[in-house]
């Protein structure tokens, strides 16, 4: 069996804050191959790692991040604790320390974004991810060598060929509706890394049948908010295939 490797999700977000830098301190301490977090543009043309489109869920404020300048967005609290990070802070945090799946949430960031990611000597290191396929694009024709990751998430026929071609891929997101073993030996295939994740409201030992599922279909990466449990579960996994 190939390696089995832990990936956090908007950090260790069942630990921590999401999205926080205390999030990827506790992903780190658990082993975390690769951290995921999300990043969005403010007023004043910083980078932030923010999920959503506003602040309302996560911190004590209201409004679009992308009305609110990195100041204001400074003053708010995140989880109780925690500031907003820069997408910057959080390089410097996590350089060679465990590689980052970045996701663009905003369209015109691309170009900023691959920016400081060079900036931090950390090409190497980062992964960039969107749903939206022109930022993908966009950052294949600004730097090639720069992982990218597209998303398949809907149940039908995966095509590999078909995603590498139009988006230069090295690794494609499987959402769980979409595993199949045909799926994932398609992309394997050809050459793609495959990660997949699953929602952190399953008990352990229903997430641990999910995970070993996934192993059976030869998934590379496996992704929640806790990845304390991932560790346990490859481990176990392991030793079942080694005994």
């Amino acid at each position: 069996m190939q390696p089995l490797l832990i990936g956090a999700h908007r950090g260790a977000m069942c630990h921590a804050p999401e999205n926080t830098l205390a999030a990827f301190e506790k992903a780190i301490e658990f082993s975390t191959y690769r951290i995921e977090l999300d990043v969005r543009g403010t007023r004043d043309g910083h980078i932030v790692v923010m999920h959503d489109e506003t602040v309302d869920r996560t911190t004590d404020g209201t409004g679009r991040v992308r009305d609110l300048t990195l100041e204001e967005l400074r003053r708010l609290s995140v989880g109780g604790s925690e500031q907003v990070p820069t997408l910057s802070e959080t390089l410097a945090c996590v350089r060679g320390r465990s590689k980052l799946l970045v996701e663009l949430k905003d369209s015109d960031i691309t170009e900023e974004v691959v920016q400081q990611i060079d900036g931090a000597g950390m090409t190497d290191q980062c992964t960039l991810s969107s749903f939206t396929e022109e930022c993908l694009n966009h950052a294949w024709k600004l730097r090639p060598e720069l992982s990218r990751a597209s998303f398949f998430v809907k149940p039908g026929v995966f095509s590999a060929t078909e995603v590498i071609e139009r988006l230069g891929v090295d690794m494609v997101i499987v959402w769980p509706q979409a595993a199949t073993p045909e799926n994932i030996s398609e992309a394997k295939r050809h050459g793609l890394h495959v990660r997949c994740g699953f929602r952190d409201d399953l008990t352990y030992d229903q997430a641990f049948a999910v995970v070993r599922d996934l192993a059976g279909m030869g998934v590379d990466e496996y992704s929640c908010g806790r990845p304390d449990w991932l560790g346990e579960m490859i481990e176990a996994i392991q030793a079942e295939t080694d005994s």
